[in-house]
């Protein structure tokens, strides 16, 4: 689970290199919270410009791209033949009053809240200015709370000017990679603290239900809970999953199957077979009497076989879910960031797609979506294809939930709900699977 958005949720930031680690580190001690997250890339040369475009997109920097108000910033400033598109080409005809004055639009700008200064040296602009140049617009930058990193390419003179800077605490760079990586870095920090301030949601479970049927299991020697009592924790935490009952002879099966209604799935119930399916202990679309007839004396024949020894508690008859989006919801204890919370996609294709995404424990409602947003399948939500919007809201629910159950329910280790089955907007999902994995805490095994 440790995927680079947990690192984030953490408050932790992964470095490429060591040298990029104590870049940002210097970065951010010497930078105001950002005003807004709109950057602007100032430069005298198109390769740089475009390197620094990538590079942005990289390290999550967002470039401003109001045209209007770009050129009326920048229009005086730049030669006719330059642009004032982001990036800003001053060209190389620009010297150090051009810089200067571009570099102090940035600055004072409500518009922008940072800048990446590139500089490509040239005949025209004397590198003997440099210095003082960068200072005095690194300067300006200060005085008004904004952000400024300069990636600067040339000659010896260059190199110097470089030295001399980073000496005085300015975040110069001869690489444009590591200019733009401070920036994003600054901003990845600065949006988890948004993040972290905002009201965090959370569902009230039946703790007391769940902790009940926990130790039930412990007592019995187990670490997981089978099927019937996953869906119990389910239904204490009020996330909606199929009608089901457990039968432990064919005359109930038969009963409870026509209360259900058909269609039904029959699963065994055992924990001695933890994979159903495995064993033949799962049959879909059972339509009639007859069929659960079968299926009951199928089910136990298959099982038996499959593992003579296991004991077997009874064949849960479920309501058969109708289609949906399947998607997954889990949730663990991990040993780096705590509780950590899951989404993606669903189904049979979770460990082929691995469409998933993570955050740290707890979340809020724009987290979920965020999660949500995150995954490549998320336009199956939207309504793909002529389909209607899905119940996003009911997912963003069972999110929340399913976070709200490992924080407050401590011996549980692991929740993986799979799948959960979303239907059209306002329809709600239905959990169909939950597999729970518990423990008891480290405190009281010592």
């Amino acid at each position: 689970m440790s995927a680079p958005t947990v690192w984030v949720s953490c408050g932790v930031l992964r470095a490429e290199s060591i040298e990029d680690a104590f870049n940002w580190c210097q970065f951010m001690i010497s930078s105001s919270a950002p005003k807004n997250y709109n950057s602007v890339i100032v430069t005298n040369g198109g390769g740089v410009g475009v390197m620094a475009s990538d590079a942005c997109e990289k390290y999550g920097v967002s470039l401003y791209d109001d045209q209007a108000v770009l050129k009326n910033l920048y229009d005086a400033s730049t030669p006719s033949f330059g642009s004032t598109k982001n990036p800003i080409d001053l060209t190389g005809a620009a010297g150090a009053d051009e810089y200067t004055r571009s570099l102090s639009v940035t600055a004072e700008s409500e518009e922008i809240g940072s800048t990446i200064g590139l500089y490509c040296e040239t005949a025209i602009f004397d590198s003997g200015n440099l210095t003082q140049m960068i200072t005095d617009t690194y300067g300006k930058h200060q005085k008004h709370g904004k952000s400024i990193s300069y990636a600067l390419i040339g000659g010896e003179q260059v190199e110097n000017a470089i030295t001399s800077l980073r000496i005085a605490g300015v975040p110069v760079f001869n690489n444009v990679a590591q200019a733009v990586s401070c920036i994003g870095a600054f901003y990845r920090y600065h949006k988890y603290i948004e993040d972290i301030s905002y009201k965090f949601d959370d569902y009230e479970i039946d703790v007391k239900a769940i902790n009940e049927i926990i130790d039930r299991a412990l007592t019995d020697g187990r670490t997981f809970l089978l099927a019937n009592e996953g869906a119990a924790v389910m239904r204490a935490a009020a996330i909606k999953i199929p009608q089901s009952k457990i039968a432990r002879s064919i005359d109930a099966a038969v009963k409870f199957a026509e209360e259900i209604g058909y269609p039904v799935v029959m699963k065994v119930v055992s924990k001695d077979i933890l994979h159903k399916s495995d064993a033949g202990g799962v049959l879909l679309d059972i339509e009639n009497k007859k069929e659960v007839v079968v299926g009951y004396e199928a089910i136990m024949h298959n099982c038996r076989e499959y593992k003579p020894n296991a004991v077997i508690e009874g064949i849960e008859v479920a309501e058969m879910v109708k289609k949906g989006v399947e998607l997954i919801v889990g949730a663990r204890r991990d040993p780096s960031f705590g509780p950590v919370i899951m989404c993606g996609l669903g189904g049979i294709y979770v460990e082929v797609m691995k469409d998933i995404s993570f955050r740290a424990i707890p979340i809020n409602r724009g987290i979920a979506l965020s999660m949500l947003e995150e995954i490549r399948s998320y336009p199956l939500l939207l309504g793909a294809r002529g389909e209607e919007r899905k119940d996003i809201e009911s997912v963003i629910d069972t999110i929340i939930k399913i976070s709200s159950i490992i924080k407050k329910c401590e011996k549980i280790t692991d929740i993986e709900v799979n799948p959960v089955v979303v239907y059209d907007l306002k329809n709600g999902i239905k959990a169909v699977d939950a597999r729970i994995l518990i423990s008891k805490p480290k405190e009281a095994t010592q």
